[in-house]
């Protein structure tokens, strides 16, 4: 009824209890809350851990340089570790230098040898002159760079990579005492050209033929141009392990140096600036990206079989060849096209001849003087100066290309 007020009594118990039965928030404790926190959290309290545990491992191999490709410490299968230690149970003391004063003072004594491998050239011209001169009684050169060969190993001359289709052993075929021990070696890597050159790569004929070890004419200075062949992955293939053994331990001492960043002179600069990144950036960013490929997965809108579908028309490579070819002559193009012509064929005659696709047309004009033995003067207006200025000037010199490319690849 209106006017009135209504009195509600409170549930029994209401007033019932102390104070201090109160309770005030959500009724959980600290503790509680803090360990529910934690088991919400763990999984990525795991995932921190790990990735916690792979940087501190990468930083102590980064320190010890025991993941550095042909370290005498690295027991991986891209190390050396295997011929050190078979090396130092042989009687051959293995001295690890850890820097250009290390090598230079570890060569005082008598009776050494000195293994460098400085795939990043981190030392320069007037570096390489300190570890020359006699300072050690042998020296070897792993994969050794052209700045490398001119200071350290005069004579011998860099032949470019070994090609990747040559998979079969390669034989001694040299008068060298530990190329013949060995008699065969895996192949890979670079060729050279010296005094005694073991090895020799296939099909280049007996005249002055490349192989993937050399040495000066008194033995002292010897060149492996396949690091793999002393790697633990692949020193027991072949002859690779009887190789290894002779060239580095034939004298009482091994001096094994491989240079780092800190050997950077102060007036160069790096060769490349990623090398100067600390190692465990390496496995840091593939941990990195391994756990954003999980997330992608784990996250990612789950989408169906992808579905073909047939395109409209298929175009053959030589109609559409044909079809540039008529968009040139119909816009007289002839400078263009004759330029795309002698592009392509210097591209395949540096393939045939075996030169880096890098080297100026020079080089490419030499070698091809010397494998046809034309008059350079004639090959140099063919590859490098002839401009034609009319469709029949351009048809007769494709012609003339053509057979030259023919003729080197014949010989």
């Amino acid at each position: 009824m209106s006017g009135t007020t209504e009195t509600r009594n409170p549930p029994a118990g209401a007033h019932g209890g102390s104070a201090g039965a109160e309770v005030v928030g959500d009724g959980q404790s600290v503790r509680s809350t803090f360990l529910a926190t934690l088991k919400r959290a763990r999984g990525w309290i795991a995932l921190g851990f790990l990735l916690g545990i792979a940087v501190l491992i990468g930083a102590l191999a980064a320190g010890s340089g025991a993941q550095d490709p042909l370290s005498p410490d690295n027991a991986a299968p891209v190390g050396a570790r295997a011929a050190a230690e078979v090396l130092d149970r042989s009687g051959v003391e293995v001295v690890r230098a850890g820097s250009l004063e290390d090598a230079v003072d570890a060569l005082q004594g008598s009776d050494d040898t000195l293994l460098l491998h400085d795939p990043q050239s981190w030392l320069t011209s007037e570096q390489l002159g300190s570890l020359g001169g006699g300072i050690a009684d042998r020296t070897v050169l792993i994969e050794p760079s052209l700045t490398i060969l001119t200071e350290l190993a005069g004579g011998i001359r860099s032949a470019g990579v070994v090609p990747a289709d040559i998979v079969d052993p390669l034989q001694a075929d040299c008068a060298n005492a530990a190329a013949r021990a060995a008699a065969a070696v895996s192949p890979g890597g670079f060729s050279y050209r010296g005094a005694v050159t073991c090895f020799p790569l296939p099909g280049d004929g007996d005249g002055d033929a490349a192989g993937t070890f050399a040495t000066t004419a008194d033995g002292t200075v010897g060149v492996l141009g396949n690091g793999e062949i002393i790697s633990n992955g692949r020193i027991d293939e072949h002859g690779n392990a009887a190789l290894t053994l002779r060239v580095l331990g034939s004298t009482e001492t091994l001096v094994w140096y491989q240079p780092t960043q800190d050997d950077l002179a102060v007036t160069a600069g790096p060769a490349d600036p990623l090398s100067l990144l600390p190692d465990f950036v390496n496995p840091l960013m593939l941990w990195l990206l391994l756990t954003a490929l999980l997330a992608i997965l784990w996250r990612a809108r789950r989408l169906g079989p992808l579905v073909t579908e047939p395109l409209p028309v298929v175009v053959r490579s030589a109609e559409t060849a044909a079809g540039r070819a008529r968009l040139y002559q119909d816009a007289g193009a002839v400078h263009h096209a004759a330029e795309t012509l002698r592009a392509g064929t210097l591209t395949r005659l540096a393939a045939a001849l075996r030169i880096p696709p890098a080297h100026p047309r020079a080089s490419i004009v030499a070698a091809a003087t010397a494998k046809t033995s034309r008059d350079p003067a004639e090959l140099d207006w063919l590859l490098n100066s002839h401009s034609p200025h009319s469709d029949a000037q351009l048809v007769q010199w494709s012609q003339e290309l053509d057979k030259l490319e023919q003729e080197i690849r014949r010989s």
